[in-house]
């Protein structure tokens, strides 16, 4: 995955910004949400942010 890639155009909330996060412990996409402000302007990538957390969730538990 490209951790580069900006998932959330409002805040430029990257997927390295998600996978830090889910790194320090954020599970739930409120928890994203704190942690990085993704989602927290127009919403409109709440799907795909919550996509890039199921990944790296998973490969945090695995």
């Amino acid at each position: 995955m490209n951790l580069d890639k900006i998932v959330c155009e409002c805040l430029q909330v990257t997927n390295g910004d998600i996978k830090s996060a889910v790194e320090n412990g954020a599970s739930t996409l409120e928890e994203i949400r704190e942690a990085t402000g993704a989602t927290d302007g127009c919403g409109a990538c709440a799907d795909e942010v919550q996509h890039v957390l199921d990944y790296f969730t998973a490969e945090r538990d695995n």
